[in-house]
This record gives structure tokens, C-alpha cells and sequence, in this order.
């Protein structure tokens, strides 16, 4: 078992009885506290060769080796969200070996004025563990099954994007799926504007901006790829593959449903566009008629 104590400590605890329990290990992980997970993964690419993650509350990890008794870091503390809607995640057990993937749901802390329910649940996110920058890293991407969502389609390619605002059109909706892949060129800003809020890519800086929070994101071959799950509360951002995790919950405007990229500064390109209306995950609730 992996208990939360206090500050940003934790333990490992063992019973053979679930009544007497033996303390084998103690974590810190500086930053975080509560709602800890442990768990065991594979490093992608990288055949026979595992480790394990320990993480808190705000998704603060830890990266290293476990003998069934001691913990030992060997990377980290390093961060799995960099949104303002992300807290007390936990993963699924029981997942058939045929599967195989780690997923993760999240506690999405976002006020929802006039609702008769308590903030929500960010969408689930397959975990994956991959070499980068010296070290250990998670990596978070929507689960496949967020393609049975997916309606209408509209899809562009290689297009320049002159240094403004271009609207795409023929996409329109509450609910949306939006993947872009951009080429910088000349200008310094760039991104997609969903319903009236932009998610910016920072040129100059290298970074990620949507409202008021910022993440690293280098460009890849010279391109930044993102992709943003558009929900009536929410905008969870996924860029380069899943390197930045930026769950976002923001009241959106409900008159506005329209999407646009832009470009700032200077010229870019839209290497590639796909968008995607989506319908509810919820079934429909069964007619009068049908309910007798």
C-alpha cells in the first residue's frame, strides 16, 4: 500500500493480514502531497526493461527502481500536468494483459456555476514512460477510444498561414476534437483559438501558453504538433506526442462555437488539420414512450 503521511512524505506499507502492517519504505516527493499511486511500467522501446512510478495529488513523480521492499528514485521529481485542472489522479487496475495500457482519470477542479453536481472528471489519458532530456518521462495522450466520439470531419494540408487570423469554417461545435501540426516560419506566435480561447505556442520561447499557465515545449524537427479535446468547461491540451499534458478548465463562451488558427509576427504554415465535431459519451436518456 502507498499511504500519504504528511508535508510531501509517503511510505510503502505491506500486511499479510490487511490488520498488522510493516512500513518497508519511505518517499518524498517535494511539491506534492496526498492521493499517491505506485505502479510498474515498461519503458517504450526498450524491451524487458521496467520501472516503477510512485506520484501525488498534483501528478508529481517519482521515477525508479522497487525490490518488493525499498523504493528507489532514480529520476524526478518531474511533472505530468501543467494545467489548472488536474488533481487526486488515479490509474485502472484490472486491465487485461491483453490491453496492456496504463490509464489515468483525473479529478478536473473546475467551478460549474448553476450545476446540480461538483466539478468534474478530465477525460482518460493512456499513460506511456519514454527516455528524454537525461531521464525518465510520462507521457499522456487521449485513449484510442475517443475516436467513437468523433462526427463530422475537416481536414486541411500545407497551407500557408499568413500572420493573422484564418477561420476554419466549415467547423463548428460544442464539443470538438482538434489536432494541428505547425511549421513557425517567420512568426513569433501561433496556435488555435477554440470557442474565443487561444492556446498559444510561443516561437521565441519555446513554450506553451493557454491563459495563464506556460510549459516547455522545444519544437520537433522544427514543427510543434498539438491537440485539444473541447469540452462546455474545459480545453485539454496535448502537444508533441503527449510531452506536455495542459488540462484546462475554462467556462467557455456558449455563443461561440466557431474555430480558428492564427499566426503572429510573421508568416507560418499549417502542415496538417484535422477537426472533429463529437457527440456526447453519455447515452441518450430513453423517450417517455419507450421508458413505459
Amino acid at each position: 500500500m502507498a499511504l500519504y503521511l504528511d508535508k510531501s512524505d509517503y511510505a510503502l506499507f505491506a500486511s499479510p493480514n490487511l490488520k498488522q502492517w510493516e512500513r518497508l519504505s519511505d518517499v518524498r516527493i517535494p511539491g506534492t502531497s496526498e492521493c499517491p499511486e505506485f505502479f510498474e511500467m515498461d519503458i517504450d522501446g526498450e524491451r524487458h526493461e521496467k520501472r516503477w512510478v510512485f506520484y501525488g495529488g498534483n501528478g508529481r513523480y517519482l521515477v525508479g527502481h522497487f525490490d518488493g521492499k525499498t523504493f528507489t528514485p532514480e529520476f524526478g521529481p518531474e511533472t505530468l500536468n501543467f494545467g489548472n485542472c488536474f488533481y487526486a489522479s488515479q490509474t485502472y487496475n484490472g486491465i487485461p494483459a491483453s490491453d496492456g495500457r496504463r490509464i489515468l482519470i483525473a479529478w478536473g477542479q473546475v467551478n460549474l456555476p448553476g450545476m446540480p453536481f461538483n466539478q468534474m472528471m478530465d477525460f482518460p489519458v493512456e499513460l506511456s514512460l519514454r527516455r528524454a532530456g537525461g531521464g525518465l518521462r510520462l507521457l499522456a495522450w487521449p485513449v484510442k477510444e475517443a475516436a467513437q466520439l468523433r462526427q463530422s470531419e475537416v481536414q486541411f494540408a500545407d497551407e500557408s498561414l499568413a500572420a493573422g487570423t484564418r477561420a476554419v469554417a466549415e467547423l463548428s461545435g460544442e464539443l470538438l476534437d482538434v489536432t494541428a501540426e505547425f511549421a513557425p516560419g517567420t512568426a513569433t506566435e501561433l496556435g488555435v483559438e477554440v470557442r474565443g480561447q487561444r492556446v498559444i505556442y510561443d516561437v521565441l520561447k519555446q513554450e506553451l501558453v493557454c491563459l495563464d499557465k506556460r510549459a516547455s515545449l522545444p519544437m520537433q524537427n522544427g514543427r510543434i504538433r498539438l491537440r485539444l479535446l473541447v469540452d462546455r468547461a474545459s480545453i485539454e491540451i496535448f502537444a508533441n506526442g503527449g510531452a506536455v499534458y495542459m488540462p484546462m478548465g475554462v467556462l467557455l463562451d456558449k455563443r461561440r462555437h466557431d474555430v480558428k488558427v492564427f499566426a503572429q509576427g510573421g508568416d507560418a504554415r499549417v502542415v496538417d488539420f484535422r477537426g472533429y465535431t463529437l457527440k456526447s459519451a453519455w447515452p441518450a436518456a430513453p423517450s417517455a414512450s419507450s421508458a413505459r
